[in-house]
């Protein structure tokens, strides 16, 4: 086998089991989760969990990290747009949204971290989560400065009730289809109004 078959093969097996470990971990905590099983979801020998991630808590963490940095990347997008505080805020919560529904289990995973934080969450939280907060907090400081949010509003909370209009909906999004009786285009519709409602609230004009 050519070393670029190698790497291929290497970087394939290391994917699979990064996915299946997401998956899995957004289904149940960390405990209820076993090499066993990440190993047949992946359909890769348990060893090479081990030989690619050193070990369970390392794949968690390092699935941690593979999810906020959809966010921190989406960051940087948004930073680069030549658009007003408030727009780059809507720019971002929409992005923030389309993302989930592309991939609903990084809210999972999010959440269930925050209610049975694991021995690496201080890390995860200093290093990712805190900046994926930060940065709404800053556009929403920069949408105050220049008058385009009312100024009685702290931008720490307002970045926490966008954060929880978005978790809440996609913790219950299959009870929100059936209640709501919408079809996944809908959803999505609802969810983008709810968001841009808020922030309209908020506006000075």
């Amino acid at each position: 086998m050519k070393e670029n078959d190698v790497q291929q093969a290497t970087a394939s097996s290391a994917e699979k089991i990064l996915q299946a470990a997401t998956h899995l971990f957004a289904q149940e905590n960390f405990s209820a989760v076993s090499i066993k099983q990440i190993a047949a979801a992946s359909g890769v020998n348990s060893a090479l969990i081990s030989y690619y991630f050193g070990g369970k808590k390392n794949l968690y963490q390092e699935v941690l990290y593979k999810q906020a940095d959809k966010f921190l990347k989406l960051q940087e997008k948004i930073r680069q747009r030549e658009e007003s505080p408030l727009t780059k805020l809507r720019s971002y919560v929409d992005s923030i949204a389309e993302m989930q529904l592309r991939h609903p289990y990084n809210i999972h995973l999010i959440y269930r971290e925050l209610l049975s934080p694991q021995p690496m969450f201080e890390n995860y939280v200093k290093n990712r989560l805190y900046r994926i907060h930060q940065f709404m907090a800053e556009l929403v400081d920069e949408a105050i400065a220049c008058g385009e949010i009312i100024t009685a509003i702290k931008s720490t909370h307002v970045a926490f009730t966008l954060e929880g209009i978005i978790m809440f909906f996609f913790l219950t999004q299959g009870q929100i289809r059936q209640i709501g009786n919408f079809d996944q285009r809908s959803e999505t519709e609802y969810l983008l109004e709810a968001l841009n409602s808020y922030l309209s609230s908020l506006s000075q004009d």
